[in-house]
């Protein structure tokens, strides 16, 4: 690495096993998804919502097989990349963390930003009557997750903790009091295709596993866990099975409140999730899902800026993309300041400039899909790369490699399958443009692959 002049190192053991399990649940943020994804899934397949998630979660569990099996014995600030470099090499850990950074500024400024202000927005009044009343309102997630960056890990992880604690309690009484009081209405069809195509279902299926994102966020703070390698692999599996028991309660709760003959119109109502609460729970219901609901959005800025900012500050210890100086670190709070000084303007420019062009709810969709699908691209390059790492450092018995292939080849198959939906059928004006963008990011990123020296960084057992 060359001598150092300055402290570049994260400060250890500043979480544990819970604390790793709520960093991917916040990046998550299941009442931030139920709020935004819903809407937009039910725009798409009408009440087979809930459907959509239990395909997504067979993806997900099996891609993060693939983040299980590399954290027993990798434990690195870059994540996927450092996973990737491991089996296939330094030129597609590049390529792999070029993606993932997209992924990442996608997620910070289209999810976060963008759907935090859009849903806010109708609700105050002084702002609701304007076309860019939404505006200020991004500088709420945007300030809040600055500050939480800055000041180092630790005081992150107590306000994710706390705050998903809440949320998942909440989301689960008040799925089962709606599903009580349907009564005769509760129904299997929520996990039907009811007649929805193939590409439909994809397309939808696209946004459930968006909605699944992050939970394996986890290992970009893994040089900063208590024993991460006995951590980080036991957080993934708690959250890959509380994540999922929130989604089916609450998805179908949602959709069966509202009437599952009537979803269309779910669709195109603002804020649906909010009156069926307000029918079923009463105002005070409602009044606390709103401020759970944008809690979640803030307690996903701050993991979603975690995961960024780790995952920059890694690059640019290992000399890939950016300047070994923006390693450097705060002295105090062990904070990768000079990557978060560059990362969060960008992530608030690019949200300023697609609401302005777009909407915020709009522009959201359209970076969503951008980041989807370079987050698809990642895990299936990771899938690859886990096999050819047990096979070539590992010396794994056949038995175990054989598991090492199927379990993410399950994984890829779906994600490829979301990624077909997201394309077939090609979408109309504006919301091709997410899926233009990813094409230069993908040509940059092999660019950038190609001129990067080959000499490995990552070894097994860090």
């Amino acid at each position: 690495m060359g001598d150092k002049t300055f402290n570049n190192e994260l400060k250890a053991r500043s979480g544990g096993l819970w604390s790793a399990v709520f960093q991917g649940m916040a990046f998550v943020g299941p009442a931030a998804t139920a709020a935004s994804f819903f809407v937009v899934e039910a725009a798409v397949v009408g009440p087979s919502v809930p459907l959509t998630y239990m395909i997504a979660v067979l993806g997900v569990a099996c891609a993060m097989y693939m983040n299980y099996r590399f954290s027993q014995r990798i434990s690195h600030a870059g994540g996927y990349y450092a996973f990737v470099e491991a089996g296939l090499g330094k030129r597609m850990g590049v390529f792999s963390g070029w993606l993932y950074l997209f992924n990442l500024l996608g997620a910070v400024s289209g999810f976060v930003m963008l759907f935090f202000a859009g849903i806010l927005w109708p609700l105050i009044p002084v702002l609701s009557g304007y076309t860019y009343g939404w505006l200020p309102l991004i500088f709420i997630p945007f300030t809040i997750m600055f500050v939480f960056l800055y000041r180092g890990l630790k005081p992150s992880l107590y306000y994710t903790t706390i705050g998903s604690i809440i949320e998942i309690t909440f989301l689960i009484l008040m799925s089962l009091i709606i599903i009580i009081k349907v009564g005769p209405a509760n129904s299997v069809l929520p996990f039907t295709a009811t007649g929805h195509s193939f590409s439909a279902i994809g397309l939808a299926t696209v946004f459930a596993i968006l909605g699944y994102v992050g939970l394996g966020s986890m290992i970009t703070i893994s040089e900063e866990t208590h024993e991460p390698k006995k951590n980080i692999p036991k957080a993934i599996l708690i959250a890959v099975v509380l994540s999922f028991v929130v989604y089916a309660f609450s998805s179908y709760a949602l959709v069966v409140g509202w009437g599952i003959n009537d979803m269309g119109s779910f669709a195109t109502t603002s804020n649906p999730g909010f009156i069926v609460v307000e029918k079923y729970l009463g105002l005070i219901g409602m009044v606390i899902f709103i401020l759970i609901t944008l809690n979640s959005f803030i307690s996903e800025s701050i993991a979603q800026g975690n995961a960024f900012s780790r995952v920059g500050y890694a690059m640019a210890r290992d000399r890939m993309i950016f300047p070994y100086s923006w390693s450097e670190t705060h002295t105090k709070y062990g904070s990768p300041k000079k990557i978060i000084a560059f990362e969060m303007p960008i992530s608030l420019a690019v949200a300023i400039i697609a609401g302005i062009l777009f909407g915020p709810f709009t522009a959201a969709t359209i970076l969503t899909t951008m980041n989807g699908i370079s987050l698809y691209i990642v895990h299936i390059i990771s899938n690859i790369s886990l096999p050819v790492w047990g096979k070539l450092k590992l010396k794994t018995k056949v038995t175990d490699l054989s598991l090492m292939i199927f379990i993410p080849l399950v994984a890829s198959v779906i994600y490829i399958f979301a990624i077909y939906g997201s394309i077939i059928p090609f979408p109309g004006y504006p919301f091709d443009i997410g899926i233009y963008l990813i094409i230069p990011v993908i040509i940059s990123g092999i660019i950038i692959a190609l001129v990067t020296k080959s000499k490995a960084t990552i070894k097994d057992g860090e």
